[in-house]
C-alpha cells in the first residue's frame, strides 16, 4: 500500500493503539482519599507439606522490634563487621524448616563427631560484606533466594555502655541472629537499620547469622519486576555501634523552610543571617535533660531542653555562608549531652521552586546532570565503599554535572555525603516502580517505612535536594490515593525539599505519529505535499500526579523507541515503510517538537537517551553505534530548548548497567547500554558531546540556548 494512503485514513491514530495510552485530561486530586497504613498480615497456611515430617513450617519471630536508627553511625565508636562471612546457599529455603537442622541454620549451633546436624558454616564458602553474591561467585550470578551468612568475632563488650548492630543495607528480606537467637527483621533492600544487642553479646566469641532473601513479592517495594539487576547479599557496611547509656539517637538541623518565614524575618536580611530550625532526639535519658548544638565556625552555641520523651525542637538566627555547587561549605557541628559528644558536616541552603522556576538560595538554577544506578566504576557489581562514590564523583566533574538522579532506589551513606562535599545536587528515589501493588495498604506501610528510613539517614544532607516518590507509574485511581499518602508522609517528616516523580512519556504518541506518517506521504507523493503542512507535534504532560509533586519529572525516549514502534504499526496496516526512514525522519524532525505541561511547575527531563556498544561504530543511523547514540543526544538537546518549563535533565545513564530484561545476547547481553561509560567504565562519543554542552550552558557569554 503505498505511504500516501495515509491520507485515506481518517482515523490514523488506530496505527498507534499499540504503543499509546490514553492520557486523561488534567483533573485535581483534593479530596481523594489516602490509602490507609492498616497492615493486616493474614495467618500462614502453609500446609503443602504437612505430611512430610521432614518440611514442617517454623513460624520464626524475632524477640524484639527494630530501634528507631542511628543517625550518622560513622562519627561513633564502631566495630567494622566488613570482611570474610562464612554462607551456606539456602535454595529451597528448608533453613529453618527443616528438624534435619534442629532450631534452624539461625541458631548456629556446633556438633560432635557423633551428632546429625545438616548444616555447617565450617566449609569454604565465603562472600565478602559489603558485596553482592551475584558478581562474587559464578555459580550465584544469576541466582534469586537465600543464602545464610555468618560472622565470628572475638569481643569485649564495654562496661556501662550500650551495643547496637547497624547494618547499611542488604537485598532484600533479612533475619538477624545474635548467639543463635532472632533479634531483627528488616525488608527493603537499601535503607538502614539496626538492633540494641547489648544484652545478648557476650565477652569473648560471638556470631552473627544473617539470612538474606533476594526475593521480594507482589505486595512489596520494589517488587520482583525490576529492569535493573536485582542484587543480592549484605550489599553495604556492617557495624558494631558503641553509644553511653544516654545519648544523641537522631537529629535534624536545616534552614527553615522560606514558605514559613514572616516578611520581617531577620533570616531574609542582606546581613547573611539565616534562621535555624530543626530537632535532636535522646535515647537513654530520663525526664528532661540538657542538650547542646555548637557550631563553632559560626559562632553558634545554643542549649536546649528535651521534653519527657528526649525531644527537643528549636529555631534561632545564625549567620552562615551557604552550600552550593559553586561553594559546598560544611560546617563542623557538635552535639553534646551528658557523657556523649557527635559531631557531623552539614551545609545549609534553600531550596524551593517559584512558578516553573528551582531556586537554590533564591537564585534561579539549571540542573546539569544524568541518572545513574548503584553500579561501581571500579568493578562489576554493586557501589559500596567510599572508593566507589569518590569515582562516581569524579565523573560527574568530568561531564560539568551539578546534578545527579540516583535511580530507581537509595543509593549507599558514601554516595550521598562524597556529594555533599563536592557540591553535586542529588535526587533520591524509592523503588516505587511501574505496577506495584497501589491497592494493597501493605505495599504503602512498606513505602512509607522505607522513605522514613531514608529521610532518617539523609534529612541533613545539603546535597539532597528532592526527594522523589517513584518512577513511570501508570495512571490509575488507586496509584493517585497511593502517592497523595506518600507525598503527605514524606512532607511530614521534611517540608525542606520539594517533591518529584519520573512521569511516564507516553503523552503526545499519537500526534508524534500522525506528524511522521504526513510527512513520509508528503516524501512520495509530491500532490500529498502540496496538501498537507502538518504542524509540529506539542507533548502536554498532564498526568494528575503533576498536582502532588512541586517538580516534574518526565522519562521520554524519541530516537530511540518510538521510531520501531511506529514502524511495526504502519506495517500492520498495509504500510509500505521500512525503520531507517522513519528513524532518519523523527531524528531530523524532532528538533521542531515542544514539550510543555499542564502545571505551573519546573519540568526535569529524568530520562532521555539510546543505546550503544562502546566500540561499536557505524553510519549515522546504525543502531547500537557511538555514532548513532550521539546524534540522539544532538537531536535531543536541540528540541529540548523548545520546552519553556525545563530546569534540569538527568539523561538515562551515567554508565551500562546490568538488566536480565536486555536479552540481545549480541550486543546487549544482559547490560542496559544506554550509559555515557561501558560497563567498565569506558567513556563513548557522547559522554563528550554532553560534557561539551554542560560545559557551554556554564558559559552565559556563549551564544548557547539554555534548554
Amino acid at each position: 500500500m503505498s505511504i500516501s494512503r495515509l491520507l485515506l485514513l481518517p482515523l490514523f491514530a488506530l496505527l498507534l493503539s499499540a504503543c499509546s495510552q490514553e492520557v486523561p485530561p488534567p483533573q485535581s486530586l483534593a479530596g481523594v482519599a489516602a490509602a490507609s497504613d492498616l497492615c493486616v498480615i493474614p495467618e500462614l497456611a502453609l500446609d503443602e507439606h504437612n505430611d512430610n515430617p521432614l518440611f514442617q513450617p517454623q513460624t520464626q519471630t524475632p524477640l524484639k522490634a527494630l530501634d528507631p536508627l542511628l543517625a550518622n553511625v560513622r562519627a561513633r565508636q564502631t566495630l567494622s563487621l566488613n570482611g570474610d562471612w562464612n554462607s551456606i546457599v539456602d535454595q529451597l529455603g528448608v533453613g529453618d524448616a527443616s528438624p534435619l537442622l534442629r532450631g534452624g541454620i539461625g541458631e548456629n549451633e556446633s556438633y560432635g563427631p557423633h551428632e546429625l546436624l545438616e548444616y555447617s558454616f565450617k566449609g569454604q564458602h565465603t562472600l565478602q560484606v559489603p558485596g553482592d553474591w551475584n558478581s562474587q561467585q559464578e555459580s550465584l550470578f544469576w541466582y534469586r533466594g537465600i543464602v545464610w551468612y555468618q560472622k565470628e568475632f572475638n569481643y569485649q563488650p564495654p562496661a556501662g555502655k550500650r551495643v547496637f548492630l547497624y547494618f547499611g543495607g542488604a537485598n532484600f528480606a533479612k533475619d538477624v541472629y545474635v548467639n543463635g537467637q532472632l533479634l531483627a527483621r528488616h525488608k527493603g533492600g537499601f535503607t538502614p537499620f539496626n538492633t540494641e544487642v547489648t544484652d545478648y553479646l557476650k565477652a569473648g566469641k560471638n556470631a552473627v547469622v544473617v539470612k538474606v532473601d533476594s526475593m521480594s513479592g507482589a505486595d512489596e517495594v520494589p517488587t520482583e519486576y525490576n529492569d535493573w539487576m536485582n542484587y543480592g547479599g549484605i550489599t553495604r557496611d556492617v557495624m558494631l555501634v558503641e553509644t553511653p547509656a544516654a545519648f544523641v539517637r537522631n537529629y535534624k538541623l536545616q534552614l527553615a523552610a522560606r514558605n514559613e518565614l514572616t516578611p520581617n524575618s531577620s533570616s531574609q536580611s542582606s546581613k547573611g543571617e539565616q534562621r535555624i530550625k530543626g530537632w535532636v532526639q535522646l535515647d537513654g535519658h530520663k525526664g528532661e535533660q540538657s542538650v547542646t548544638l555548637n557550631i563553632a565556625e559560626a559562632g553558634i552555641r545554643k542549649t536546649f531542653t528535651t521534653d519527657a520523651s528526649g525531644r527537643a525542637e528549636f529555631e534561632f538566627d545564625a549567620k552562615l555562608g551557604l552550600w552550593s555547587p559553586d561553594d559546598p561549605k560544611l560546617y563542623r557541628v557538635d552535639w553534646l549531652s551528658g557523657d556523649d559528644q557527635l559531631s557531623d558536616d552539614i551545609g545549609f541552603r534553600h531550596i524551593e521552586t517559584q512558578g516553573e522556576d528551582i531556586l537554590l538560595n533564591g537564585e534561579k538554577i539549571f540542573l546539569r546532570g544524568v541518572a545513574m544506578h548503584e553500579e561501581s566504576l571500579l568493578r562489576h557489581g554493586r557501589a559500596a565503599t567510599a572508593a566507589d562514590a569518590d569515582a562516581a564523583i569524579k565523573k560527574l566533574k568530568d561531564l560539568n554535572a551539578n546534578f545527579v538522579r540516583l535511580a530507581h532506589y537509595p543509593h549507599n551513606e558514601h554516595m550521598v555525603r562524597a556529594a555533599d562535599r563536592a557540591g553535586i545536587m542529588v535526587w533520591a528515589e524509592m523503588p516505587v516502580y511501574h505496577n506495584i501493588q497501589f491497592s494493597n495498604p501493605c505495599t504503602l506501610a512498606s513505602a512509607k517505612r522505607q522513605y522514613s528510613e531514608l529521610i532518617a539517614r539523609d534529612q541533613n544532607r545539603a546535597a539532597v535536594i528532592l526527594w522523589s516518590l517513584g518512577n513511570e507509574t501508570p495512571e490509575s485511581e488507586a496509584r493517585n490515593r497511593f502517592f497523595i499518602a506518600m507525598a503527605e508522609h514524606v512532607r511530614t517528616l521534611d517540608d525542606t525539599r520539594p517533591l518529584t516523580a519520573a512521569l511516564l512519556g507516553f503523552g503526545g504518541m499519537e500526534d508524534i505519529g500522525r506528524y511522521i506518517g504526513l510527512l513520509l506521504a508528503g516524501e512520495e507523493s509530491a500532490l500529498v505535499g502540496m496538501l498537507t503542512s502538518p504542524e509540529a507535534p506539542t507533548i502536554t504532560i498532564n498526568d494528575p500526579l503533576g498536582d502532588v509533586v512541586d517538580v516534574l519529572g518526565y522519562n521520554e525516549y524519541f530516537g530511540w523507541y518510538l521510531s520501531g514502534i511506529l514502524t511495526q504499526e504502519m506495517r500492520k496496516q498495509g504500510l509500505d515503510v521500512s525503520e531507517d526512514q522513519v528513524r532518519e525522519l523523527m531524528l531530523q524532525e524532532m528538533e521542531k517538537f515542544t514539550i510543555v505541561t499542564a502545571f505551573n511547575k519546573p519540568l526535569v527531563i529524568s530520562e532521555f537517551g539510546a543505546g550503544a556498544k562502546q566500540g561499536k561504530h557505524g553510519g549515522p543511523l546504525e543502531i547500537w553505534s557511538e555514532e548513532y547514540q550521539a546524534r540522539v543526544y544532538q537531536q535531543q538537546l536541540k528540541m529540548l530548548r523548545n520546552s519553556p518549563a525545563l530546569r534540569g535533565l538527568s539523561p538515562w545513564v551515567l554508565k551500562d548497567f546490568r538488566a536480565p530484561y536486555r536479552l540481545n545476547t549480541d550486543t546487549q547481553d544482559y547490560w542496559n547500554r544506554k550509559g555515557l561509560l561501558s560497563e567498565t567504565g569506558e567513556e563513548k562519543m557522547v559522554f563528550k558531546e554532553l560534557s561539551d554542552y554542560y560545559k557551554a550552558l556554564q558559559q552565559p557569554r556563549l551564544e548557547v540556548a539554555q534548554p
